[in-house]
């Protein structure tokens, strides 16, 4: 782990300061075209593009670990505190959407595996790596230790949350209507301020995110800084002991923090040598997402439930963007973060019994 120093943490903020830059009037340009949750496609796109147009200011496009951890601790708690005290009765009565989701997610790792070792000719291994529906920063440090060329896991793991990422808000507009875009422009306006809260309410949400932060590390919890504020949230809230608000500066800073981070990534790929790992990426996420999203059409059809709730609770878009799309959007919050956590917990279970046998740095 790197030492902070004076000199890196100058750096940080440099970066800090420069991705919110792009990531706010980005953000702001889409707000005016009524355009779906626009600060974090703003972010998103706007990072993205300014980034690789403005060579000179990739290497200070970022967010920093010291800065990004802290906003998904906070995002952990609102999830936790929206999931709402029907979440213990609900899981009972999902028993047939997990077995969907369990189904779901070893055809599309079979699939797309062999749409990559099969059809792309890649290294068995890290077909199998690029191929997995989620778990894209754990498996982005295992690929460096067991994949040649990790970067090619990373792009393809980026290429579907981008892509995903971006069409869920168009879904919702093509789906729901712009009525719906309106509503999410409604939730974020309507969010209680900073200034609007007695202090007493700002201590427990601090509370909450870091001691639960530090419980879920002491007992090596998976996505500690996820999962650790989102159960400890739910649990107080389900008791009664606490009632979580939705900070309106607290969501934004979020969606910018998200969106501006996949941007800058985004922004630094070299795309003309790896172009043919993009494809790699553009062909597991069409095969990902087609699968996923007709076993969402097939469950909302069946049991008679809201489209956009099955399908951000089945696709693999990254734990942290879904729910924060979940909570602007006024979807089944519990639904979305049970079933997304579910199946980055089979991801946990299954990966380490296929590297148990397998040497570091794999190449055929």
């Amino acid at each position: 782990m790197t030492r902070m120093t004076p000199r890196i943490l100058a750096t940080d903020i440099a970066k800090l300061a420069l991705t919110a830059v792009f990531a706010l009037s980005s953000g702001w340009v889409f707000s005016q075209f009524r355009l779906p949750v626009p600060y974090m496609l703003g972010s998103l796109i706007g990072v993205w593009v300014l980034g690789g147009l403005i060579k000179p200011a990739q290497p200070w496009l970022g967010v920093p670990r010291w800065f990004h951890i802290p906003v998904i601790l906070g995002l952990g708690v609102i999830v936790g505190g929206a999931i709402g005290p029907g979440f213990f009765t609900s899981i009972r009565e999902w028993w047939f959407t997990t077995l969907v989701v369990v189904i779901a997610t070893c055809i599309a790792t079979v699939i797309g595996f062999l749409v990559l070792w099969k059809g792309r000719r890649r290294p068995w291994l890290q077909a199998l790596l690029g191929a997995i529906p989620g778990g894209q920063a754990e498996i982005a440090v295992i690929s460096r230790d067991y994949v040649e060329k990790d970067y090619a896991v990373v792009l393809s793991h980026l290429v579907r949350v981008t892509f995903i990422f971006l069409s869920t808000p168009l879904i919702l507009a093509l789906v729901e209507g712009q009525e719906a875009v309106e509503r999410s422009y409604a939730v974020q306006q309507n969010l209680p301020g900073l200034l609007d809260l007695p202090p007493r309410k700002i201590i427990e949400f601090l509370a909450m995110a870091f001691g639960s932060f530090a419980l879920a590390r002491l007992i090596r919890m998976p996505m500690p800084h996820l999962l650790g504020p989102m159960l400890v949230s739910l649990v107080l809230n389900a008791l009664g002991w606490v009632e979580t608000v939705r900070l309106n500066e607290f969501v934004l800073l979020a969606q910018i923090t998200i969106g501006g981070q996949i941007g800058a990534r985004l922004s630094r790929v070299p795309f003309r040598e790896v172009i043919s790992y993009l494809i790699d990426g553009l062909l597991v996420s069409a095969v990902t997402l087609s699968i996923y999203t007709s076993f969402a059409v097939a469950v909302a059809a069946m049991l008679g439930m809201r489209l956009l709730d099955a399908y951000i609770g089945f696709v693999p878009g990254g734990l942290y963007e879904v729910t924060v799309l979940s909570v602007l959007f006024g979807l089944d919050v519990a639904f979305v973060a049970f079933h997304n956590t579910l199946r980055v917990v089979l991801i946990y279970i299954g990966l380490p019994i296929v590297l148990a046998r397998t040497p570091l740095k794999q190449n055929d």
